[in-house]
């Protein structure tokens, strides 16, 4: 993908979408897939993980990705605005169920997916952990991911615990699914996420997700960590990319 810089988009009109550029971070590419979705043209601008990202914080008062920025209108850097942006913005069917139980619980599942001590939350501490033993402090201090996750070794093995308890109620969901999507009949934000979300514990193949092969290392830390996990959730997500989704993923 060809990425603008900050000083380069900041001024233009329409959406501006910060991604994390050279990998398939899953907040990006949710985000990404939202808008594609709603066939909503957007200027990519590039962020570059672990680092301060100072014109970015100049522009936005944020550092991460993804950022989505509709002409002179504030960021918007939360899951539900993203997708409520592209909603407004976009065409097509809506990702967002009428239903309100249904609805409730498509954006409870995202929350715990991309939210803040959600599971790619604690997959992150354990890729973390990981890191911790191949840095000195000094290292751990150069990457602010340590300070931004909170990163305390004592943590980590709650930290599975919870990716775990996730992963069992995700398959348990599945299983009671008559269309086999995360919630309704239909497809959902909460499909398109988790994915995504799900390349944290089983990235897709070179040839659909070509991603650093040191990235990918990094990225398959976690399932080793894990109790073993269900089939059905990687078979949840290859489905989606079937019937909904673009491959290869562009990062």
């Amino acid at each position: 993908m060809d990425y603008l810089s900050v000083e380069e988009a900041r001024d233009l009109s329409g959406l501006k979408l910060v991604l994390t550029g050279g990998v398939p971070g899953p907040w990006s590419e949710a985000a990404k897939a939202l808008f594609n979705h709603h066939q909503v043209p957007f200027h990519p601008v590039l962020q570059v993980g672990g680092q301060s990202n100072d014109a970015l914080v100049a522009w936005t008062s944020h550092r991460n990705a993804p950022v989505a920025v509709w002409n002179d209108e504030a960021p918007r850097v939360r899951s539900m605005e993203i997708l409520e942006l592209a909603e407004r913005l976009g065409s097509g069917q809506s990702l967002i169920p009428e239903d309100r139980e249904t609805r409730i619980r498509m954006v409870g599942l995202i929350n715990e997916m991309a939210g803040e001590q959600g599971f790619a939350w604690h997959c992150r501490v354990i890729l973390l952990d990981a890191w911790a033993s191949q840095n000195d402090q000094a290292g751990q201090d150069a990457n602010p991911m340590f300070k931004e996750y909170g990163y305390d070794a004592k943590t980590v093995e709650q930290s599975i615990s919870t990716a775990d308890s996730f992963l069992e109620g995700l398959a348990s969901d599945l299983h009671q699914s008559s269309e086999g999507y995360l919630v309704g009949e239909q497809f959902s934000a909460a499909d398109l996420y988790w994915a995504y979300f799900s390349n944290l514990l089983n990235p897709m193949p070179h040839d659909v997700n070509p991603m650093p092969d040191r990235l990918r290392q990094s990225y398959e830390l976690p399932a080793k960590r894990l109790q073993p996990y269900d089939p059905i959730v990687v078979e949840h997500r290859d489905r989606m990319f079937k019937r909904h989704l673009i491959l290869p993923l562009s990062f």
